[in-house]
């Protein structure tokens, strides 16, 4: 998502609007903003009395609780992710599930550093040529 406008350039729109300086599709082609941004930032000076930009909304909440996941880590400090998350979702009980990324996710926020599985396939290709032999 962009940044929001500065609040200067908002103002001199506003104020050129409300001076009768010309129609909203006017003002908006001369500070080159869009119609429906001019349109959102006079409502809001008549409401409020002000341009600056709202608090940015959204986000998304985590479905993992950090207490009981660190408790889980407590009791088996060594267990994988997959494991961590059967561990939790039966502690935290039906209807609460989570998945395995929510939990790598979580773990990275509390700071763990998550190691690769030393039982996963190593990809290596072996050498290509013969070292040592005479060349042509």
């Amino acid at each position: 998502m962009p940044n929001p406008h500065p609040s200067a350039l908002r103002e001199r729109a506003v104020r050129a609007y409300e001076a009768g300086e010309g129609s909203y599709e006017a003002i908006a082609e001369q500070f080159e903003v869009s119609l429906s941004s001019l349109l959102r930032w006079v409502t809001q000076v008549r409401l409020t009395g002000d341009v600056s930009p709202r608090p940015r909304g959204g986000g998304w909440r985590s479905p993992v609780d950090s207490g009981v996941l660190e408790q889980v880590i407590a009791d088996q400090p060594d267990a994988t992710c997959e494991e961590l998350r059967r561990a939790y979702n039966r502690r935290v009980g039906r209807g609460a599930t989570v998945s395995r990324s929510a939990i790598v996710r979580a773990l990275h926020r509390l700071g763990f550093v998550l190691k690769k599985n030393a039982r996963a396939r190593v990809r290596w290709t072996g050498p290509t040529s013969v070292g040592n032999g005479p060349r042509s």
